[in-house]
């Protein structure tokens, strides 16, 4: 996706779905969600509603989703695990990597819900 498409969706906001947070051995997973989070809903910093937000994990990824649930208070019932694409290993939204060579691993994503009246993910789970 690039700006130009991601303009024309309303279910999108790309500041947000670019802005990432890499680590090559300085902090790992649990302080780098802990560092979205509170970014996202400290009122020091953006001040979302915590139960307005949505977040996606690898399917297999069950050290993030435990991070998410029980260490950052996200309901289950606003957790999504996100599998592979067409069955491929590793091709899905909730799975970052540079190219066939490279770094690469399962990724967390935060999608804000806008509300039923805007078509997203509120809707489609509905």
């Amino acid at each position: 996706m690039t700006w130009k498409t991601s303009a024309t969706l309303r279910v999108t906001h790309t500041f947000f779905e670019m802005l990432g947070n890499f680590s090559f051995g300085d902090y790992f997973k649990p302080d780098a969600i802990q560092f979205a989070w509170e970014f996202l809903t400290s009122e020091q910093w953006m001040g979302l509603p915590k139960e307005k937000l949505w977040v996606t994990v690898y399917e297999t990824d069950d050290e993030a989703y435990d991070i998410w649930v029980n260490k950052m208070g996200v309901p289950a019932e606003r957790m999504i695990r996100i599998g592979d694409n067409g069955g491929a290993p590793y091709a899905s939204d909730n799975f970052w990597g540079d190219g066939r060579h490279g770094p690469c691993g399962p990724c967390s994503e935060i999608f804000y819900d806008h509300g039923e009246h805007i078509w997203g993910w509120s809707t489609r789970l509905a």
